[in-house]
This record gives structure tokens, C-alpha cells and sequence, in this order.
């Protein structure tokens, strides 16, 4: 009876129920982490992007590392044993899983920053026969004024101007406006500029010009007075300020008032009629002014007083970003090298040979189950603790790859010996000459690029996908008018969106290996970008957290599937000696460069609201991946295929003199790969109806 549980593969099993356990309870949560610690989204986005391009470092290194000194170990007489020859595999994928133990902890004791919301203060201004003024208040939070050297030049977009008498404390400037219908009119009208004007004593055009109306205020900088006309309600004023001397007005000796002062002669001439006017209403000596009313004044073009808001800030944010950064991407070396050691130790551990098939789904399959279990533990348990909602998730990642590297140190029996070792008959005897898989250097670099683009379209998604998610639970409660916090739930229902892609990947990793020699790989990948299609329209069409989660379910084709057709492929791509540079290749496409451009295309969100903006980009992957899945259909079984077909050709002679050694067994070799009517078909792996390595299609 075919024995159903093979012993020697159920630490490797656990190995993997760790890792894939460990990855789930954190990656998804890092977008909101990076939030919570007072970085904003740009700044998450680069640190996004930049740490997977980082991260190719750790399988790009340590894959070739290891087939090297495995190969120098394999090449020794008759072969090493097992367990000797495996023992560099454990350990150094070991090693991994405790550096991103490490990594991932010290995130913890990053400093947060708060960046409360920009407030907006009023600003006025002033100018009567000796200079001009602009008055802004100061920031409650530190109740400083603005500082800058030297000169700060730019324009005001002046309104409701007007005659008045000014003193010492600026009371009359600070009192209410009467602000006409005119003042939300934001479209500049034409100005009336008078150039080249001489200051004199009245320092006034005529009065009787009945082009003017009635005595309007002239606004006058370095020798080019503007008037201000009432029907244009927009005066664009071009001036430089100086900042506050911090001896003479460190604080809010003015009230809760900043004056900023003009750098260049200025003033505002008031006509005779306008000075009699005021004198006589005037109780007390007038000094007479014109005081006007700014307009968007943070917000105008070439505004000089742009960036001027009051921004409240806690600890240091500078500091916070930078290292955090450097955390991060030193962290994403590690679960991308450990990846890649574990599809290698699972290659190597299921001894997939000539007679039969491996079963690397299986490993997978149990692996998933982590993924489907303890993501949304972990987003419960953050929901549940908001003092410090991160603790439970980050130290859960630990305790499951502290355990992960136990159990490949401890074990000394897990079944990873060298290529070398395990590739041969059940005899001993020479092993099929596979040596013309060389030739198919273009063939794996156009799967590579093929895998990069999946990659690419899988972190389209994932990478800001709590962003989505949080986002939507934000406008749904403005929408309903809920008094609920709107993050009240949202790490949980980002942990469930792991797990409904993650069960149903579980029964179909089982048969995994049949499931992709049947449909044929460039079929999985054209699926795959169909699907990638659908998940795009769903989200960008979506408008409540249901659409996500069915979004969600149909992972199942694009990442399961995905990931252990990759495998499989170029497990038949490359040389047996070069198994764990194989094994890094997709994960250096699919989760390093693909994940690097993708968090670059999918963070090219500009504009308010957010998540319409994402939904924009949403649209345009889904064109992308649709047109990728019509490129490779025609490509693929238009031209490859055809042109690829394989030609019976007669058995290479070193196998036909083996079978001469040990007729009955090694004839029981070629039956089982096709070669019993005399002729012999290599490996062809465009053309799955006629390609066979072992009775595999690619």
C-alpha cells in the first residue's frame, strides 16, 4: 500500500507552517504601521518600494552560495550523505528566519511622530504712509512666528480694502471685515497699474479722474502703485517680507500676532478728501492707512507666505523616517532569502526524479494553512489592544520563525542532500543527460519577465490594499453618519482577507503538481492575468469591504497557482547543481522586482479623495493585466508553440548502453518516460502537448 504520509517531510511541513504563519501575521499590517508611527503615505510609499528592490540582495546571494559549496561537497567520491550535505541548507536558512525575527522586533522601537493637521491662520494686511505690513496669527501649539532668512518674496491676493485710522497695537486692522458678495469671486480681474508714479506730497493721481472709482486705495511698492478697485475683488500684490526679529518678537508680544514688514519702500497714499473724512469721525490723532483682507493666502500661486501653516509636530519626524527606513529594508532581506531556501529545500526534499513525480504542492499546501489561520488572530488581537496594537502581531511573527530555525537546527534527518546525490535512477546508473537544458537561457528569461509582470500586478494590490480597505470603512461611516471610529475594525478584516485567499489555495496546492502538468504552465499564467483582470474591475468598482473579500477569493489564481507553477518550471529550467539559484529566480521576480514597481505603480495616487484616486489606478492595472492576457495568448499558442514543437529524435547513446547493463530495469526507466516505441523526444517546454521531462508537460 502506497504509504500516504511520508515521516521524512513532516518537519519541513512544520518549517513551512511557521514561515507562511510568521509572514502573515505581519506584512499585512506594515502599511498601517508605517501610519501609526506618524509617517505619511508618500513617505510610506518610497519606504514600500525601495525595501523590496533591497530585498533581492538575500536569494540573489545566498541561492548561488549555496550551490556552490553543495556542488564542492557533492563532488566528492560516491557522494555525500543526507544529512551532511543538507546541513548547510538548514542552517543557513536557519539563520534567516532568526535574522527576520530580529529586524522585524526592532521595528517596535522606532519613535512615533504626530503630524497633527495643518491649521490655517488669518492673515491681514496694512500699509499707511510709512510702510506696509502683513499680520498673520501665530500658531497656538508653539506660539512662534514664522522664521526664514533674508527675504521671502512672493504675491498677496489682496480684497475688501479699505480707509481707516491705524495705531501702535494694530486694534483697528484685527476688527471684523464687512466682506462684500464680491469676496468669494476667485477669478482675478484686470488691474489698473500706474508705473513710474513720483511719491510727492499728495503722492495721488487726479482725483477728478472719472475713471476711477470714487477714491479707491493705492497700493504702493518699490516706486509701482496698484489700485484696488472694488468691482475686481482681487488684488494680486507682488511684495517681499522680512521675517521678525526673534530678539524683538519671540513670542506673541503683538496679541497673538506676527507682523512681517516689507523689504522694499512702500506706502499708501490717501487722497486729501479720504484724510478730512477720517480726522473728523476721529476722536483721537488718525494715522491714517489702508488695511485689506487676504486671500488665500497659504494657496495662491507664488503665495509668499505658501508652507506658512501652522503645523503641529511631536518628536522627531526626520528621524522617525530615516530609521525606520533603514529597519525595513535591512528586515525584507531575510523572509525573501528564507523563501527561497525553502522552495529549494522543498525541490531537493520531495526527490523529484526521473521515475516520478515530487510533491512540492503538498509542502506548500500545509504551509497555507498558517496563512489562512493567524492573520486575523493577529488583527483581533491589534483591534483589541489600541495602547499598543502592534505587539501581539510583530512578537507572533518571532515566536513562529524562532521555531521555524529550531526545527531545521535541531533536525538532522530532513531529507536535503545535494542535486547531485538525488538526481539519478533507482540504479545508480548514468542519469539522463540533461545537460541541453542550457540552451534554454532565453526561455527562462522570458518566464522571468513573465513572472516579474504577475509580480508587478500582485503588488498592484497587496502592498497598499489596507490603505483600500481603511479607506473604504472611512467613507462608508461619513456616508451613514456613524459615530463609530471608522479604524475600529480594520486589522481584522485586513487578517480575513489573507485567509479567504488562503484556504481555498489549500485543497488546490494538494494536487498542485497534476493540477499544472494537466492545464500546462503558460495556461496558469494566462489564467492568472484574467484573473488579475476581474480582482482590478471588482476593486476599482467596489464600495464596500463584501467586494474585497470576493476580490480576495479569487487570489487563489493568482498567487497560488502562480507561485508553485513557477517553481515547478524552473525547477525544470535550470541544472540540477544550480537547484536553489532556481528556486531564487521567482522570488526574486515575483516578490522583489515585481513587488518594487508595483508598489510604485500602484502608490501613483495623486488627488483628494484618496480612494477615488486609487480606484483610477485600479482601472488602469486592469487594462493592463487584460491586455497582458491577450498578448500572451497570441504569442504563446499563435507562435511559440507551433515553432516549438518537439521532434522525435533517437535516444542519446550513453542512455541506450545503460539499458544494456540493466535491461529490465532501466526499459522500466523508459516506458515510464515515453520512450518505449525506440525514439526519444527532449524536453521542449514551449510545446506542452508534445514537451516531456520525466511524463511532465511544460
Amino acid at each position: 500500500m502506497k504509504q500516504c504520509v511520508n515521516k521524512n517531510l513532516i518537519t519541513l511541513k512544520l518549517v513551512l507552517f511557521c514561515f507562511l504563519s510568521g509572514v502573515g501575521c505581519i506584512f499585512p499590517f506594515l502599511p498601517l504601521h508605517m501610519l501609526s508611527l506618524g509617517l505619511d503615505r508618500g513617505e510610506a510609499r518610497l519606504i514600500s518600494a525601495v525595501a523590496p528592490c533591497i530585498a533581492l540582495l538575500g536569494p540573489a546571494l545566498l541561492g548561488p552560495f549555496i550551490d556552490k559549496l553543495s556542488v564542492g561537497r557533492g563532488s566528492t567520491g560516491g557522494g555525500p550523505t543526507p544529512s551532511g550535505s543538507g546541513r548547510l541548507l538548514r542552517i543557513t536558512t536557519a539563520v534567516c528566519l532568526i535574522l527576520s525575527a530580529l529586524f522585524y522586533t526592532l521595528l517596535l522601537t522606532v519613535p512615533a511622530a504626530e503630524r497633527h493637521q495643518a491649521r490655517r491662520p488669518n492673515v491681514l494686511f496694512m500699509c499707511d504712509e510709512d510702510s506696509a505690513y502683513v499680520i498673520q496669527e501665530v500658531c497656538k501649539e508653539d506660539m512662534r512666528c514664522n522664521r526664514w532668512s533674508g527675504e521671502k518674496t512672493g504675491v498677496l491676493a489682496l480684497t475688501s480694502c479699505e480707509y481707516g485710522c491705524a495705531d501702535d497695537n494694530m486694534t483697528w486692522v484685527k476688527e471684523p471685515f464687512a466682506i462684500s458678495d464680491t469676496y468669494n469671486d476667485s477669478t482675478p480681474g484686470p488691474l489698473f497699474t500706474i508705473s513710474n508714479t513720483t511719491w510727492q506730497s499728495d503722492g495721488y493721481p487726479d482725483d477728478d479722474d472719472e475713471s476711477y472709482e470714487e477714491f479707491p486705495p493705492h497700493l504702493c511698492y518699490n516706486g509701482l502703485c496698484t489700485v484696488y478697485m472694488q468691482h475686481e475683488a482681487r488684488l494680486r500684490l507682488p511684495l517681499s517680507l522680512l521675517a521678525p526679529d526673534p530678539l524683538k518678537d519671540n513670542t506673541t508680544s503683538d496679541a497673538g500676532w506676527c507682523t512681517y514688514r516689507t523689504s522694499g519702500a512702500s506706502k499708501c497714499t490717501v487722497p486729501p478728501q479720504r484724510l478730512r473724512e477720517l480726522t473728523l469721525s476721529s476722536s483721537e490723532p488718525c494715522r491714517p492707512a489702508v488695511r485689506c483682507l487676504v486671500l488665500d493666502p497659504y494657496d495662491e500661486p507664488d503665495a509668499v507666505l505658501a508652507d506658512a501653516e501652522c503645523r503641529r509636530v511631536v518628536g522627531d519626524p526626520a528621524y522617525t523616517f530615516t530609521t525606520y527606513f533603514i529597519l525595513r529594508v535591512l528586515a525584507d532581506i531575510w523572509p525573501s532569502a528564507g523563501l527561497a531556501l525553502l522552495g529549494a529545500a522543498c525541490v531537493i526534499a520531495t526527490r523529484e526524479t526521473s521515475l516520478g513525480r515530487g510533491d512540492v504542492g503538498r509542502q506548500l499546501a500545509f504551509g497555507t494553512l498558517g496563512l489562512a489561520i493567524f492573520p486575523p488572530l493577529a488583527g483581533l488581537a491589534m483591534d483589541s489592544m489600541p495602547d499598543n496594537p502592534y505587539l501581539v502581531p510583530f512578537t507572533l511573527h518571532a515566536v513562529f520563525m524562532l521555531i521555524g530555525a529550531l526545527i531545521l537546527l535541531v533536525d538532522k534527518h530532513m531529507p536535503l542532500s545535494t542535486p547531485e546525490w538525488w538526481w539519478h535512477t533507482a540504479t545508480g546508473a548514468l542519469a539522463l543527460p540533461f545537460s541541453a537544458v542550457r540552451r534554454y537561457g532565453a526561455e527562462t528569461a522570458a518566464v522571468f519577465a513573465v513572472v516579474v509582470l504577475l509580480g508587478v500586478l500582485w503588488s498592484g494590490i497587496d502592498t497598499y490594499l489596507p490603505w483600500t480597505i481603511q479607506d473604504i470603512q472611512e467613507e462608508a461611516y461619513t456616508h451613514f453618519n456613524e459615530s463609530l471610529s471608522a479604524t475600529e475594525d480594520t486589522a481584522t478584516k485586513v487578517g480575513l482577507t489573507l485567509t479567504v485567499g488562503a484556504l481555498p489555495a489549500v485543497p488546490a496546492l494538494l494536487w498542485a503538481e497534476a493540477l499544472v502538468d494537466y492545464i500546462g504552465h503558460s495556461n496558469v499564467f494566462i489564467t492568472a492575468f484574467t484573473f488579475y483582470c476581474l480582482r482590478y474591475i471588482g476593486l476599482a468598482s467596489g464600495t464596500d469591504y463584501d467586494w474585497v473579500v470576493v476580490c480576495e477569493i479569487l487570489e487563489i489564481f493568482t498567487l497560488s497557482l502562480v507561485w508553485v507553477t513557477a517553481m515547478l518550471y524552473f525547477r525544470h529550467l535550470v541544472p540540477r547543481k544550480y537547484t536553489a539559484t532556481g528556486q531564487a529566480l521567482p522570488v526574486i521576480a515575483h516578490f522583489c522586482i515585481g513587488r518594487c514597481i508595483g508598489a510604485i505603480v500602484g502608490g501613483m495616487v495623486h488627488g483628494r479623495p484618496p480612494l477615488e484616486s486609487q480606484r483610477s489606478v485600479y482601472r488602469a492595472l486592469g487594462v493592463v493585466s487584460l491586455l497582458a492576457a491577450a498578448v500572451y495568448l497570441a504569442l504563446y499558442h499563435l507562435l511559440l508553440a507551433p515553432r516549438c514543437a518537439a521532434r522525435p529524435a533517437a535516444p542519446p547513446q550513453q542512455l541506450l548502453q545503460a539499458c544494456t547493463v540493466d535491461g529490465q530495469l532501466n526499459a522500466k526507466g523508459l516506458n515510464a518516460n515515453g520512450g518505449s516505441n525506440g525514439t526519444y523526444s527532449p524536453m521542449r517546454v514551449y510545446h506542452e502537448e508534445r514537451s516531456r521531462k520525466g511524463h511532465f508537460r511544460y
